[in-house]
């Protein structure tokens, strides 16, 4: 189970990243940061280990 975490984890956090990359826009890449780092932490605060 642990493992499954680590790999959504990192998905999450290498999709903000190419978001910030390809955005044009620095305001909105900063927004949708935001938004996919309180996901990756709602997400990982649900998880038990």
């Amino acid at each position: 189970m642990r493992e499954k975490i680590i790999i959504a984890q990192s998905i999450l956090w290498a999709a903000a990243i190419l978001v910030v990359a390809v955005a044009e826009e620095n305001n909105f890449s900063i927004w949708l940061l935001v938004l996919l780092a309180a996901v990756s932490i709602t997400y990982l605060s649900r998880q038990r280990f």
